[in-house]
């Protein structure tokens, strides 16, 4: 079974972008077969970073007529392997259209191709309504995985006592992952800066023994998390690396 990967947060700025690209070069690093789609045309970071390494493409979702086929190359690319997409913000209106006109959730029913849509948080109350309004959508026809990003408040107290958003988890079967925090802002600066993959700054000479390290330290706390969401564990292996 195939399987596409809609990373996203509908609101901008919860760090979807970073979680997509630790995503990114955790299935480098795993040797895993994959397809690439950067969907953010405002601030392709997926795209300027991985473009290269990971065969990166550019794709559109748009409520423009005009449009209305360019995101198909997305879901073809998801019944010959894994598919991992980066949202843009506010993509919501035109993700549900192109779904819905398509009908594509029985289609990929019939292709054998499983939908999973990745909700990156920063636990702002306009972040859960947005998470609640795409359970409340989509139901169980779309599994769910909710991003508690660590980079962005370690506070979540909002989340975890919101007893309504809570039982709606529970009742459509949301994976819960909660990702690590970078170590070294001035770093981060320096590989955002350089566009480094993940992979290129673990072993970047501008960088002392301890800035590395920090990089290696990320990637380890963020690969550990990746291997507790179940989604991810039907890892396709692969002799090569990006499609």
């Amino acid at each position: 079974m195939a399987d596409l990967h809609l990373i996203g947060g509908e609101k901008g700025g919860p760090g979807k972008s970073m979680v997509c690209r630790t995503l990114t070069q955790y299935h480098l690093d795993r040797d895993y077969t994959f397809t690439l789609y950067d969907t953010d045309r405002s601030n392709p970071d997926l795209m300027r970073i991985y473009g290269k390494s990971a065969g990166c493409q550019l794709g559109v979702f748009s409520e423009g007529e005009q449009y209305e086929d360019t995101a198909n190359a997305i879901f073809n690319s998801a019944i010959a392997a894994r598919t991992l997409c980066n949202l843009p913000a506010q993509v919501f209106i035109p993700l549900k259209d192109w779904i819905e006109k398509n009908d594509l959730l029985s289609l990929a029913h019939e292709s054998g191709i499983c939908f999973y849509l990745w909700h990156v948080s920063d636990c702002g109350s306009d972040s859960l309504k947005l998470f609640r309004r795409s359970l409340k959508h989509f139901g169980t026809a779309m599994p769910h995985i909710f991003v508690k990003n660590y980079g962005m408040t370690d506070n979540w107290e909002p989340f975890d006592s919101d007893e309504r958003l809570q039982a709606l988890i529970a009742a459509h079967d949301v994976t819960i992952m909660s990702f690590p925090k970078f170590i070294g802002n001035k770093d981060r600066n320096i590989i955002d800066n350089l566009s480094l993959t993940f992979g290129d700054a673990r072993a970047y000479e501008g960088f002392g023994p301890i800035s590395r390290q920090r990089v290696k330290t990320f990637l380890r706390k963020a690969y550990a998390a990746f291997d507790g969401v179940p989604a991810l564990c039907q890892s396709p292996s692969s002799s090569h690396k990006g499609r």
